[in-house]
């Protein structure tokens, strides 16, 4: 899940029209739109509608219509098809969308902490409790200028999909994998080489034989049919796959109070479907890749703990390099939440 090249801002021309598009729906950037009677709140989604990371928009859209009667709309403005997944939470912070759901690692170069929100296994409730959601929501204002409603997508981890046996770890030595910035550290510790692809490329990566596998959160991996090319999945999983909601801080506050309370209510609702509903959808899709030749292999208990302090060891050691104070603000936390 992630671009062809590191995260880049958007150009002053790819700006200036999606600037102009925005604005011919609308007189007022980063504010709600008001059209016939009810508050509008436009959303830009990372990657496309028609895929797993399109759901977080269909479940907060329902649950804001529900809650409000009908007086505040989500509207859908496109995905990666309209600007680029790296240059969503940009478009949110300077206005020219009102809202934008996005993986953690999609605005690390803004935000380089962003990336601890993977970090270990507690659960969504454990790291509300311990104060994690709301200093990394602090830690997001600050330095990216956006506002973090919400979790859309929680509960699940990440997968390293192969061609060939992944039984024990010596078998990534020598191996390409296609990856993003998340765990090119694990990779290269393991003696892969990471390999920076699109999602949309990752398939004919691997046909051409580019890469020989793939990391990827243990959803979507049916949308791109990556199973045609690898047919090996290593357990168990790493990290948690936590993707945020974001809105235009002026988009919130220039909201009735009342539709401020609805939204935030509609939000945490949202997120309580959509943890449930990524569980739901990884055990079918399981299923579904089981049934067309996919194997789940199992590293020994051993190399399974070995692989996960690693995995937890590079997350830290990078937050640390390149966000040490971040770090010494949120490490804390979330050992508490771990241990809760």
């Amino acid at each position: 899940m992630t671009n062809t090249t590191k995260p880049k801002g958007l150009t002053r021309r790819k700006m200036l029209a999606t600037t102009a598009g925005a604005m011919a729906a609308s007189t007022v950037i980063g504010a709600p739109l008001l059209a016939q009677g009810k508050r509008k709140l436009r959303y830009i989604a990372f990657i496309n509608r028609n895929t797993v990371w399109g759901k977080p928009y269909d479940f907060l859209a329902d649950e804001v219509a529900r809650l409000s009667n009908g007086e505040l709309e989500i509207e859908y403005a496109g995905g990666s098809d309209v600007i680029g997944g790296f240059d969503a939470p940009e478009a949110v912070a300077n206005g020219v969308f009102d809202m934008s759901h996005s993986a953690n690692s999609y605005f690390a170069g803004a935000m380089p902490s962003s990336i601890s929100l993977a970090s270990g296994n507690a659960s969504t409730e454990q790291l509300q409790s311990a104060g994690v959601l709301d200093a990394y929501a602090d830690i997001l204002m600050q330095q990216r200028g956006v506002k973090m409603l919400g979790m859309p997508l929680s509960g699940v981890g990440y997968v390293l999909q192969v061609r060939g046996n992944p039984g024990e770890l010596s078998y990534f030595e020598g191996k390409k994998i296609r990856s993003i910035p998340l765990y090119d550290p694990i990779l290269e510790a393991m003696g892969a080489t990471p390999v920076t692809t699109s999602p949309s490329e990752a398939y004919t990566a691997m046909e051409r034989g580019v890469v020989d596998g793939l990391g990827w959160p243990d959803i979507g991996l049916l949308d791109f049919k990556f199973y045609e090319q690898a047919k090996f999945v290593m357990l168990p999983d790493f990290y948690q796959l936590r993707t945020v909601t974001l809105i235009n801080p002026n988009s919130f506050n220039n909201l009735p109070a009342e539709l401020q309370g609805v939204l935030t209510e509609a939000s945490t609702s949202a997120d309580a479907i959509g943890a449930k509903w990524a569980k739901e959808k990884r055990d079918a899709e399981h299923a579904e890749m089981e049934a067309a030749g996919v194997e789940f292999v199992s590293l020994s208990d051993a190399e399974g703990a070995q692989f996960r302090a690693l995995t937890e060891e590079k997350l830290w050691d990078k937050v640390n390099s390149i966000a040490p104070e971040d770090a010494a603000r949120l490490k804390p936390l979330y050992d508490a939440a771990a241990s809760a």
